[in-house]
Order: structure tokens, then C-alpha cells, then sequence
């Protein structure tokens, strides 16, 4: 079977650049995969997402999207939606109008895809905006017409860069259904970038974490969590005053702190083995702790320790 996406030896430089923005991915995504992209910023996702949608050209190396390069006037490249960080609307236009532009640049015409628009509109909750001007929307009510924007023509490849951001609890709710709904539908193949850990683990069956253009791992989410993230240790100081001397002795130690609600969030390699020196030393200037408890690692816990890893060498 073709794969919706192929990416080989994918490589993009640019001359202002001391390094690859992509330095030699190779992935593929099967038809009706929803898959997650997660790394720090500069990690390469947002270039990633321009050369598979064919805005721009690889250095090195081939994409390939349901056989066929995604390059323009290719059937390709009409197979692709997409949803940048930045949507070019024309702010003194209504958001119909700027639909009907979408539609255009996409040779869809606007009878054939008004009824899902309206159905979109209504879904995301901007059913009574059609005739109001885009600078006067919110900044989380533009992202929601950017994803209707995205979706005109039902492409078979969906490709969200940082979809939820500036949404509220809601309107992220709103677009995760709205993307189950799409998959089970239409079959439609995702790769979601976003910065919310929690919606990729949500949301996701497999998340590739990258980082200065090269992928560090892949795999579902829960199994990179357990593959690659370090427990966290809850220690209970017994007084207010004992968390800060633990919190500079931890991060003496080569261990990340964290305080949340009276308790020290201890991670790092090694930290179930560090820990019992590290409290003795803590009782040695006479302060106690009154519990100790560990819980499994997530998902940004592997991310964290993957990504400062690679950094460490």
C-alpha cells in the first residue's frame, strides 16, 4: 500500500544558517494516521511542514505524498490542507469572503463547498461571523477559520502546525472532536505539531520528537514515555522553609526542581538512585521530609530528557 506521506534523507539548508533547518529525516505515515511532531522551538517542525506541503524545496533528499511529489500543480499538492502558525487573511474582507478567496486558489468552486462551510462555521462555533469583517475576530476565532480554511476541498492530508494556540479550553475541545470526526469519516491523514504535550497524547497514536532538524524518537505515547523519561520523584518537605535548601541541593545535584503545592518535583537521569544521598544530606543540616513518592514518567518527561540529553553531548 502507498503511504500517505514518505519522507528520505530530507534535508533543507538555508545560506544564513550554520546548520540544516532538516537534517536527514526520514519518516512515512500510513493513510488515516493521526501523528504528533513535538520539539523545542528551532527544532525544524514549522520547515518540515513547508517542505511537505511543497511551499518550499528540499536541499537533499524526497518527499513523496500518496506516491507523487508535492510540487505545484501537482494532484499532490491538491490532496494537502494546511494550517500555518500565521494566517494570511485579508483583515477588511468578511470571513466569507476570505473563504471564497481559499475556495478559489483552490479550484473548488464556492457552490460545491458552501454547505460545508456552513457546516464548519456552525461547528467551530462562528455560525453567526460569516458577514463580519476578520479583524474584528479574536485571536482564538481566527485559528478556528484558519482550520475551516484548511479543510475546504476535504483533503486527504492534514497538516496542523500549533492548531489550538490561542484557544480557549473550548474551542481546543471543539477542534479534537471535530478532527475524530474527520478520521473516522473521511480517513484523513494528520501530522499535528503542537507545544501541548497533553493534546498529542490525547489526540495522537504516534509522535515523532525532533530536535535541530533530525528526529530523536518515534513511537506511541505512552511508550516513549516509558522508553525514555525518567520517574519523578513528589518529596514533602516537613516545613515551608526546608523547600527552597532541597530545591538548590537537587539542582546541585544534576536534578531538575520543581515546586507545585508545598511539593519538591524532582526529575533527571538517575533520580530514583540519586535520591537517597541527596535526603541525607538534606536531614544532615537538620531538616526532614515527611513523604517520598514517585510517579511514572510522561510524555514531556521523555521529551525534556531526550531533548537536554542530546544537548548534554
Amino acid at each position: 500500500m502507498t503511504a500517505a506521506v514518505r519522507v528520505e534523507g530530507l534535508v533543507k539548508s538555508y545560506p544564513e544558517m550554520t546548520r540544516n533547518a532538516v537534517d536527514g529525516m526520514s519518516f512515512e505515515l500510513a493513510a488515516g494516521e493521526v501523528v504528533g511532531l513535538l520539539g523545542p522551538n528551532g527544532a525544524g517542525k514549522t520547515t518540515l511542514t513547508k517542505l511537505l506541503c511543497g511551499v518550499t524545496t528540499p536541499t537533499a533528499g524526497r518527499v513523496t505524498v500518496f506516491g507523487a511529489e508535492p510540487v505545484n500543480g501537482s494532484g499532490a499538492k491538491r490532496e494537502i490542507g494546511v494550517m500555518h502558525q500565521a494566517g494570511p487573511f485579508d483583515m477588511m474582507l468578511t470571513v466569507e469572503d476570505n473563504l471564497r478567496i481559499a475556495a478559489a486558489f483552490k479550484d473548488l468552486g464556492w457552490r460545491e463547498v458552501r454547505s460545508t462551510v456552513k457546516e464548519l462555521l456552525d461547528l467551530l462555533g462562528l455560525g453567526g461571523s460569516a458577514g463580519q469583517l476578520v479583524f474584528t475576530l479574536s485571536g482564538g476565532e481566527r485559528r478556528r477559520l484558519q482550520i475551516i480554511r484548511a479543510l475546504l476541498g476535504r483533503p486527504r492530508l492534514l497538516l496542523l502546525d500549533e492548531p489550538s494556540a490561542g484557544m480557549d479550553v473550548g474551542g481546543r475541545r471543539q477542534l479534537w472532536g471535530l478532527l475524530r470526526e474527520l478520521r473516522g469519516r473521511h480517513g484523513t491523514t494528520v501530522l499535528w505539531t503542537s507545544h501541548y504535550v497533553e493534546e498529542l497524547e490525547r489526540n495522537c497514536g504516534r509522535v515523532l520528537i525532533v530536535d535541530r532538524g533530525r528526529i530523536l524518537a518515534q513511537g506511541g505515547p505512552r511508550e516513549l514515555a516509558e522508553r525514555y523519561g525518567s520517574p519523578v520523584a513528589l518529596v514533602q518537605p516537613a516545613e515551608p522553609a526546608g523547600v527552597e535548601p532541597l530545591v538548590e541541593q537537587s539542582r546541585r545535584a544534576g536534578l531538575r526542581a520543581v515546586v507545585a503545592g508545598g511539593l519538591v518535583e524532582l526529575t533527571g537521569a538517575g533520580v530514583r538512585d540519586r535520591l537517597p544521598a541527596l535526603l541525607d544530606r538534606h536531614r544532615a543540616e537538620g531538616r526532614a521530609v515527611t513523604s517520598v513518592d514517585f510517579r511514572a514518567p510522561s510524555l514531556e518527561d521523555a521529551f525534556v530528557d531526550l531533548v537536554e540529553r542530546r544537548r548534554d553531548h
